[in-house]
This record gives structure tokens, sequence and C-alpha cells, in this order.
């Protein structure tokens, strides 16, 4: 699929939509040597997974595992991550997209991508100089690489988005010297693709094989107001009925309405128009990345299929050599009883297409190329037929033999194929619980408790998660994340939760900056929802995640700074959790026991991650599924500072179904 300058303006506002300031590049990863996956994260919103490719730019709902090496992978990495995102952005309607970033160090950063011809990425700074680039170029109007300043193509065509009707009509005139049919004539002028040109002509109510310069003003007039409800409607998302084109069981195509020409063809309904271009275009690159993957193979196994077609050609040409000079023994042994004559004898042989021949004073028959010496008479002559033909049958063994070997030698090459495109099959990313997004876990008792990542998070959990039925955790400890227990406040009151109580305090320590300096216990409290103050007293500043308490507070004292990690089932899905060992134990089908110090977050990760997976056994389906959790989440649950791994077991197993709302 060739991604229109129409489709990509949909895109674009998508994209804008749903990407707010407060997302920045948590995540830049290799998909193919053409695609790069970014992950958007925002504090209190759900990360997004942002497809950079030569082909597009799109959201994906897709869990994509490295394809091939990308040479832009390791300048992106530096340039992007951590920056924030500040605008996404078409120009034009040109198939070109830039993403405009804010680093931490306040450098802007602009990514263009372009979607014509091979497609590019480049990165460049706030100036547009380039610092990277995906693919160098060096063409008549304009050179590309690093160092110089990035410089847009020629425009092509009139940009769709600001037509007139006077261009139209200007347009239409030209098109009186070119002799241009009306398809050709909106294709042309306005670089739409024909599969939109078409709907334009069908709802315009307009021929499309009639010559354009012939249309009246007032045809020109009803084609211009069709072609700017079709862009409108296409850009801005209204009136979509997305649909995916399927061929041979494969997305190739994906159109926001069913066109005329669609009804024709083999389709699919999509939920959204971002979803039928994510399927389609995703499974484009992962196709390329899959053929590259086996470029080795398919040329062994090219090689071998050419083998055995001349295998089999032997094979046939063996047959049919032995079946012609068979014919002919028969024939010759037929007439050899009755004394034939010389005419009769020569007839049978033009009649086969054999011929006596002399070589060196000695008379062959020749049949089917083959040389057979005359006999002293016709009997003995058909029986050394006879005997030929059943010589070059027994030799048809062995090509058999040979074309045996060559397929299973093919098969072999092609099971390696399929196994390496197993490995590479994408799935969809399940849909996470709103939770998920900050520190959870589910208590022995089964309560659901939820942590702030940070002062952002901390902040958005307690405004806008916090209700009359919950309780708050909170440790005195510097950097403490705020704990919500929901549907605790009446247990609590009843004293019936003690040991969820524990558990929550111990999870409010040991993600505090307990963990990472070191104690190894510190103290925690909880309060009710109505001794939480939102705002500062008066005259005085409140920091941001931070909140004034009144009233009685309830401590746990001297509480263990120690927590695991584990793979529990939430809603029956597997999840990554991390939280206090005993809790995280009973709900996971493996966990991991993390102490603190030793390890770095992305190498403790690493061992985590192998720590599950080894923990798991011969359960394939549990290892695999841990295998497929990104090495990011992994960091994302571990606590702030360096831990290590004290041991890893199977787990209690329970479904993780809590209390909460």
């Amino acid at each position: 699929m060739e991604l229109s300058g129409v489709e990509l303006r949909y895109l674009v506002n998508e994209i804008g939509a749903r990407v707010t300031s407060g997302h920045y590049i948590s995540a830049v990863n290799a998909v193919t040597k053409d695609s790069l996956l970014l992950r958007l994260h925002h504090p209190t919103q759900e990360d997004i997974m942002l497809v950079l490719s030569t082909r597009g730019i799109w959201i994906t709902k897709l869990k994509f595992k490295p394809v091939e090496d990308n040479s832009l992978e390791r300048a992106a990495i530096a340039e992007l991550e951590r920056a924030r995102v500040e605008s996404v952005e078409q120009a034009g309607s040109e198939r070109i997209a830039t993403l405009r970033l804010r680093r931490l160090d306040g450098q802007a950063r602009i990514v263009v991508c372009e979607f014509f011809g091979d497609g590019n990425i480049i990165i460049c700074d706030g100036k547009m100089q380039i610092l990277a680039i995906l693919r160098p170029i060096e063409v008549r109007h304009r050179t590309l690489k690093v160092g110089l300043r990035y410089a847009f193509p020629p425009q092509r065509g009139v940009d769709v988005f600001a037509l007139s009707l006077g261009q139209m009509l200007a347009l239409r005139n030209e098109a009186k010297k070119n002799n241009l049919d009306v398809l050709r004539w909106i294709g042309r002028g306005l670089s739409m693709p024909r599969k939109f040109v078409e709907e334009v002509a069908k709802r315009a109510g307009i021929e499309p094989s009639r010559q354009a310069g012939q249309l009246a003003d007032e045809e020109v007039g009803r084609v211009f107001s069709t072609i700017k409800s079709l862009v409108d409607d296409i850009s801005a998302g209204r009136n979509h009925e997305p649909v995916v084109i399927m061929q041979e069981g494969k997305p190739v195509d994906a159109l926001p309405v069913v066109t005329e020409e669609a009804q024709k063809l083999e389709t699919k309904k999509a939920p959204t128009y971002m979803e039928a271009l994510d399927e389609v275009l995703s499974n484009e690159i992962l196709d390329i990345g899959r053929s590259s993957r086996t470029v080795e193979i398919d040329r062994q196994i090219a090689v071998l299929e050419h083998d055995l077609a001349e295998q089999n050609k032997a094979k046939e040409e063996v047959l049919q050599k032995a079946a012609a000079i068979r014919k002919l023994a028969g024939e010759l042994m037929a007439i050899s009883y009755s004394g034939p004559s010389d005419d009769a004898i020569r007839g049978v042989l033009a009649a086969n297409s054999a011929s006596v021949v002399a070589e060196k004073g000695v008379k062959y028959v020749q049949v089917a190329g083959e040389n057979i010496e005359i006999q002293q008479n016709l009997a003995k002559l058909g029986s050394m037929l006879f005997a030929r033909a059943k010589e070059m049958e027994r030799g048809n063994a062995s090509i058999e033999e040979a074309r045996a070997k060559i397929l299973a030698q093919i098969e072999k090459l092609r099971g390696q194929t399929a196994a390496i495109h197993k490995k590479m099959v994408v799935q969809k990313q399940a849909a996470k619980e709103w939770y998920e997004r900050y520190r959870w876990f589910v208590t022995s008792d089964g309560l659901l408790a939820i942590g702030g990542r940070d002062a952002s998070s901390n902040s958005a959990l307690v405004r806008k998660h916090l209700t009359e039925d919950d309780i708050v955790f909170h440790a005195e400890v510097h950097g403490s994340p705020f704990f919500i227990v929901k549907n605790a406040a009446a247990p609590a009151r009843e004293g019936k939760v003690e040991q969820s109580l524990a558990q929550v305090a111990q999870a409010t320590v040991s993600f505090s900056r307990a963990w990472k300096d070191g104690l190894s216990s510190a103290d925690a409290y909880w309060v009710f929802p109505e001794q939480i103050k939102k705002g500062a007293p008066t005259g005085q500043f409140l920091p941001r995640g931070s909140f004034v308490i009144e009233g009685k507070r309830s401590y746990v004292k001297g509480v263990e700074v120690r927590l695991a990690i584990g793979i529990a089932l939430v809603n029956e899905k597997e999840a990554l959790v991390c939280g206090p060992e005993e809790a995280v134990k009973k709900r996971s089908l493996v966990y991991a026991v993390l102490l603190q110090g030793g390890l770095d977050p992305m190498n403790a990760a690493k061992k985590a991650k192998a720590a599950l997976v080894s923990a798991a056994g011969d359960e394939d389906d549990l290892a695999e599924t841990i295998k497929r959790i990104s090495l990011d989440d992994f960091v994302r649950a571990l606590p702030t500072g360096q831990s290590k791994i004290s041991f890893a077991a199977k787990g209690g197993g329970a479904g993780s179904s809590s209390k909460s709302n």
C-alpha cells in the first residue's frame, strides 16, 4: 500500500489528537531496516506505540519484535530518547510528516519522514541541520546527508487541502492541451490515488473516461465540491466506514469508506481507519523483514527448485524416449511374423519418426534420439529395442531418487523459513487496565493497591482515582509514593484486612527512596480519604504530587524493605506485577524475590526476565509470554535504584481478581 497525502493528513491529525505535550519517548527500537518503533510514555495516560517507517507513520496496537538491524536506531536513541513530543505535522499535502520534539536539555529535534520513492527518515536539529539520516541522497534538486540543512523536495501538484475552484478551472484548461481523461486529470493535478479519484468521479456523476478539457464549468464545480467533501471527511475522520482490502487472506489496502470499486473486492470491517492502516502497513513492513531474514535460504530453495525442474524434465524425456522405443519395438515385432517387405518396414519406421542411419559402416535404427544397431532379423531388432526401453526405464529410477533428495532438501529449507516466520508473528497488544500505568498489585485479601511512580502520577492518582471507600498510604521517607487501597475503608475500620495493610505498607516503603538509599526498614502510615487535602493552606506552596494530611495517622512501624516481581493473571491475561513478596507469590504463576543493590535497572530487568523464564520450566506457553514482555516494562516495574535477584520459583497462581471498581 502506498500512502497518499490525504491518508497521511488523517494519520497526522489522529496522532496529534492522541499524543499530548506530556508524552515523551521512553524507548526506541528497530523493527526492520526501514522502520523504528517509538514508545511514547505519559505519567497518567496509556503508552502509545508509534511506528516511523519509510511506508508511513502510525499508531500500532501490535507487539513487534526486532526483525532486522536499523542503521538509524543508535542515533535515534541518542537524539530522541526522553524527548517530549511538541507536535506532529504534515508538509502541505505532500507525503512528508515531521515530528517536533524537545529534549531534556532544551534542544529541539525534528524527525522528518518521507513516504515517496524509497522513503526516508531524517533526524534534524532545531535549525533543520541533518544529524542522522537513513538514506543519504544526491539528486538533481537536492542533496541530503549529515551536516547539511534539510531541504524539502519541489511541490508535486496542487495542494489539495488549499484547493480553490479557480485552480480546478485552470487545471481543466491545461487538461485540454494534454488530452487527459477525468481520472488522470484529477490524479495528476492533485496527486490523489486512483482509489479516491474513481470515487470522486462517481459521487460527482462524471463519466471517468470523458476528456477533462470538455467539462463545463458547472461540472468542474461538482468535481471540486466532491473533492473538498471527500478530502475533508477522510482527513478529519468523519463519516468513516473503514475496511481492509484482503487478497488471498492477506491485508493489502485500507479504505476509510467503502468505494464502488471496493465493493467488488474482498473486504473486512475495521474498528477505526487507524487500525485498518495499522493492519495493512504493519503486515507490509513485516513481510519485507521476513523476506530479508530468509534471503539466503530463499536463494538455496530457488537453486534446488531449478535442479528439481531439470530432473523433472529429464524424467519426462526418458519416459517419452522409452515409450517411443517400446512402441516401435512392438510394431516391428508385430510385422516380423508375416515376412514384411522393405516398404512395410520403412512405413513402420516413418510412422514412428524413426530412420536408418549409418556410422562407420554400421547401420542403426535411430528413434527418439537413440541409436540401436540393426540386427539380422526384425524379431531380434525388436528384442533389442525392448531391452533398450527397459534399460532407460530402469535408469529413470536414479532420476527419481535424485528428485526425492532434492524435494527433501527443499522441504527442510521451507521448514526453516516457516520457523523463522513463525518467530516473527506479531500479536495485538492486550488492552491494559487503567491502573497498570501506575504501580500496582493485589493483596492477599484480594484488594487492589495502586501507587504513584513520580510526583505527576502521585497527583493524578489521588486527584482522579481516590474515592471515599479507599484508604491512602504514605511512608515517612523522602520520595515516598502515595498508595491507594481500593474499597479498603470499611474493612480497615473493622480490623479485617491487617495482612493487606502490612503488605501495602511494605510496598509504600520499598518503592520510596528507602530502596535506592539501602535502608533495611522504614515506617509507613495510612489515612482515610477525608484526611487528604488537595490544596495548599493559605499563603503556603504545595509541591506537585504533595498533599496536606490532617488528623490521626495509623502507623505501621519498622516495615522491611523487600519486593518481588512476578507474572499474575489479570482478567484471564498475564500481566507483570511488582509488590510485596507474599502478595506477589500468592497471585503469580511465577515470581522472583528482589533485594537491594547489585545491578542497574536495565541489567536487573534482564536478570529478572531470565529468572522468570527459567522458573516457568517446561510450561512453554508461559515462558513465551514472559519472553514477549519488553525489557522496558520490566524496568518500569522495578523499584528505583539498584536491584538483584534472590531466587525465583512457581507462585500460587490464583487469578488476581480484585475488589476494586
